[in-house]
């Protein structure tokens, strides 16, 4: 059956059709939402579903004020705790909220706080979220005036005037200007809600044509060219009338049995019968070149640009930029953080009368955020190493940018490691043995012995602040038999001795460098290990 004589006058009844792109802002929400519950086109969800993901990075402030910016980091860790489990605490879930707001809805993400509470004795909002958008609604503060305000408009929650948002909010507008009433939703200003329409029709109408055409025929060939050339059988009407009278009958008996265990029909025929299953061709229906257009606009809409360059002087293609997807990702996270500075402000604001010490208008924050790793390539990956290797880098942002892990995770694992030898344990494997040369260990061991092996005296030795371990004041080791367990477990006594001086003296060396004991053990622990 040739479906595509019926297809193509669908087709052209569809286009008869307009497709409609809501005025009114609440409509707009509610057609953004509609489309994303059921996304035909298997590309607005998931590719803002990666925007989200992709934009909640870990978020911090940070302070002159060592003891401030860790109150305010427990803060953050704790946002929303008074819901005790019933919406998820910190503020990577509250920026999530933000960014499904900003490009899954209205695009018009307002933080509303509900509760301040005293922690350490400074106030913190402790419960906020962001309001639906679709349920915010405008009054016009002076309807006489001929030029727009600035300010001129107020919000309440709901049609009614009993919620007003004028207090404990704050109000973002991403893609619109500030004077606006409302801003477009972030869906429909693209573009993309309207090819996406485009699809939906189409694959309605595949649809329709499917429910029509996908009965498929039971076509029963009775005798065939050569009997016919022959003149020996020529059925005529009245028997293939009958012929499918008698195949209905049987087919309405077996579905009437379907429920029943029946036997299997018997038909006796000559030889000349054939029974064929026959499906129409749909493939006219499935072209996917009448989707082209609708998606690739819808791509270009979500910051994928159709981008053309010519290969050679014949030959041009078609690639996809993802540059505007990429930097709308990364103002979204930048336009968090402007929310996150205003709160801080508010902060700083309503506490500052009370804690002089901590809250000034002369304080001095920013607000931080964790990389995009999502964007991060390999190459980048490369030059973040070289500028690592330079001192450009910081240990942790190195840590995140190129290993992909948490930083405190991994600061606390060598930790541990260091003192239990693990760097020891760990060695590489000695893989090629140059006879006239040593293995080539890190560091270098201290002399302590002479040639017999038998100890050195410590007044005979060049350097007597280096080995005499009685010299060191402030050395939490004196004697082997200090020493951890898996020191003396794994070492000599000859190789304890060398590894208690060393540790002494990376330890002395380093606390009074910092003035820090509990990092100059982590670090005394390093070095008397890789140099053992």
């Amino acid at each position: 059956m040739d479906t595509s004589g019926l297809f193509l006058n669908s087709l052209f009844s569809l286009l008869l059709k307009k497709i409609i792109v809501p005025i009114n802002y609440h409509e707009r929400v509610a057609a953004v939402k509609t489309m994303l519950k059921d996304d035909v086109s298997g590309l607005v969800d998931s590719l803002t579903d990666f925007s989200v993901q992709t934009a909640s990075v870990d978020f911090s402030v940070e302070t002159d004020n060592e003891k401030l910016t860790e109150i305010l980091k427990k803060w953050l860790d704790n946002i929303n705790s008074p819901y005790k489990g019933l919406i998820p605490r910190g503020i990577k879930p509250l920026a999530q909220e933000y960014f499904k707001e900003r490009w899954k809805s209205s695009s018009f993400p307002i933080l509303k706080i509900t509760k301040w509470d005293t922690i350490n004795g400074i106030k913190l909002p402790t419960k906020m979220f962001f309001v639906d958008g679709e349920s915010i609604h405008s009054e016009e503060i002076d309807k006489n005036k001929k030029n727009k305000e600035l300010v001129g408009y107020e919000y309440y929650l709901g049609e009614g005037t009993d919620d007003k948002l004028d207090k404990g909010v704050i109000i973002t507008k991403p893609y619109g200007r500030w004077f606006d009433e409302y801003p477009d939703p972030f869906l429909i200003k693209r573009g993309v809600y309207h090819n996406w329409k485009i699809i939906e029709s189409l694959k309605n109408r595949e649809t329709e044509i499917l429910e029509q055409v996908i009965p498929y025929l039971f076509l029963v060939k009775k005798g065939n060219e050569t009997l016919a050339g022959q003149g020996i059988k020529s059925y005529s009407q009245t028997e293939l009338k009958e012929i499918k009278g008698q195949f209905q009958e049987l087919m309405d008996k077996m579905n009437s049995l379907a429920d029943v265990k029946a036997k299997t029909p018997i038909r006796v025929t000559q030889f000349d019968e054939e029974i064929k299953h026959l499906i129409p061709d749909l493939k006219a229906v499935f072209d996917p070149q009448l989707f082209i257009v609708a998606e690739k606009a819808i791509l270009s809409g979500l910051g994928f640009i159709d981008v053309v360059e010519a290969v050679s002087t014949s030959r041009r293609e078609s690639i996809l930029n993802p540059k505007a997807f990429i930097e709308e990702t990364k103002k979204g996270v930048e336009d968090f953080k402007g929310i996150l500075k205003e709160l801080v402000a508010q902060i700083i604001e309503n506490n500052k009368d009370s804690h002089k010490k901590y809250m000034s208008d002369s304080v001095v924050f920013h607000i931080t955020s964790s990389p995009v790793k999502g964007f991060i390539t390999n190459d980048a990956k490369t030059q973040f190493r070289l500028l690592w290797e330079r001192g450009q880098l910081s240990n942790q942002t190195y840590c995140e940018l190129v290993g992909e892990v948490e930083f405190r995770t991994e600061v606390s694992r060598r930790e541990k490691e260091a003192k239990e030898g693990l760097e020891y344990t760990m060695y590489p494997h000695l893989t090629k043995n140059d006879e006239d040369k040593g293995i080539d260990f890190v560091g270098k061991e201290p002399k302590d012995t002479d040639v017999n092996g038998r100890p050195i005296p410590p007044d005979k030795l060049d350097d007597k602040d280096k080995y005499d371990v009685g010299a060191l004041v402030t050395a939490p080791y004196t004697r082997i038999t200090q020493l951890p367990d898996n020191v003396k477990k794994k070492l000599t006594p000859a190789k304890q001795r060398a590894w208690m001086k060393i540790f002494n003296n990376a330890y002395r060396n380093h606390l009074k460098k910092f003035g820090n004991a509990k990092k100059a053990e982590t670090y005394a622990f390093r070095v008397a290990w890789s140099q053992i």
